[in-house]
């Protein structure tokens, strides 16, 4: 005899796919470094760079940009991969089964 657990997610709630908690995780740490180096970091301009800002500052900013990528690139995987699941003819999306 096997036991099904019930589904107890709520209607229309879709599970976080991994690379999306990967990429909020890389945006949290760019963020986190950012501010560090915004605060705390002396200013020692790149040669050639616009505006005031450190090395260390322009790396914070690429993180948090990468991250976003890898955000993106999640979501529209986990939507390439759910397109081939078809919902019932005339049924709404939001709808309880």
């Amino acid at each position: 005899m096997s036991v099904t657990r019930p589904d107890t997610r709520i209607a229309g709630q879709t599970p976080i796919p991994s690379g999306v908690r990967l990429g909020g995780a890389t945006i949290a740490f760019g963020l986190l470094f950012d501010l560090a180096e915004h605060s705390f970091a002396a200013i020692a301009p790149v040669a050639g760079a616009a505006g005031d800002m450190s090395l260390g500052q322009h790396a914070a900013h690429l993180i948090v940009l990468i991250g976003m990528v890898i955000i993106l690139a999640a979501i529209v995987r986990d939507g390439f991969h759910s397109s081939g699941r078809m919902r019932p003819e005339g049924s709404t999306t939001h709808a309880i089964r």
